[in-house]
């Protein structure tokens, strides 16, 4: 599977994968130890996380996406601070478990033009270097 790169690339198994990931590592841990504690909060902020970005996914495909790929990008970086503990274990997919910046490839691409126009402007508009006359 391609490295997700975007908002618009996050897909049900994406969360679904997370959510296996953050599982398995979260519930290994020995009972009533504060480890276990953490990783049982950790647990169910994530799935809680995943029912959230579940609907999103389930509204933007319905066409219903005014403020939802917002929310998406959010909720899904909040949902990689979740599966980040566990970088490197089973079940990590680090082509697809990061976080996102763009809503799609065009966002990116704006951002990328209006950065590269703020900086021609700024560069044509600073003040000349004072004349050294005496």
């Amino acid at each position: 599977m391609a490295t997700l790169e975007y908002a618009s690339d996050i897909t049900p198994e994406d969360v679904n994968a997370a959510l296996a990931c953050v599982s398995r590592h979260a519930l290994a841990e020995e009972a009533g130890s504060r480890p276990a504690n953490l990783a049982l909060s950790v647990y169910t902020v994530a799935h809680s996380l995943g029912a959230r970005i579940h609907t999103r996914l389930r509204l933007n495909a319905a066409g219903q996406n005014r403020d939802t790929m917002f929310q998406l990008r959010d909720e899904w970086n909040d949902l990689m601070c979740c599966v980040e503990p566990w970088q490197g274990q089973a079940l990590f997919n680090e082509q697809r478990f990061r976080t996102v910046e763009h809503m799609n490839e065009a966002g990116a691409a704006f951002r990328a033009y209006a950065i590269s126009q703020a900086r021609r402007f700024a560069e044509g508009s600073a003040a000349p270097p004072p004349s050294s006359q005496p």
